[in-house]
């Protein structure tokens, strides 16, 4: 079992993430709650290996869900490296948030925002927050 947190996320090479569920909390203002499964191996995650890491990863209120790359088809220049998961302080998804949103007239008291991409072994997930998101390693999943 790997210590899981943002940090490590953000900055560890050869380590696939699979998505195993994805709840919008609406009793939290909308927090986005995604679980993972974490492996230094593919093959771990399609075999349901037991010694895979099990983690959450909540987004906070104010995040927004932007889609996968399947949906929208946006490829942003900063993607080129090997993480798991990626912040951008610039992106396409900004730049359409503060023009068409008013994120950087009228949202202004929330902080900077921020593009996240999660990518699991078959797909890439993206939201834009004001926060980073909180990730608690080693929990139980609930069947």
């Amino acid at each position: 079992m790997n210590n899981i947190d943002l940090d490590f996320l953000l900055s560890v090479e050869d380590y696939e993430l699979e998505l195993d569920t994805m709840s919008l909390n609406r009793n939290d203002h909308f927090a986005i709650d995604m679980y993972f499964y974490g492996a230094d191996d593919s093959l771990k995650l399609l075999i349901d290996d037991p010694s895979r890491d099990y983690f959450l990863m909540r987004f906070e209120k104010y995040a927004v869900f932007t889609g996968t790359l399947q949906e929208h088809g946006i490829i942003e220049e900063g993607l080129r490296n090997p993480y798991p998961v990626v912040k951008l302080k610039e992106s396409v998804f900004g730049d359409f948030a503060e023009k068409h949103m008013k994120t950087k007239e009228i949202y202004t008291e929330r902080g900077e925002l921020n593009l996240f991409v999660i990518r699991t072994f078959d797909q890439e997930f993206y939201i834009l927050s004001y926060s980073e998101p909180i990730v608690i390693n080693n929990i139980a999943k609930s069947e």
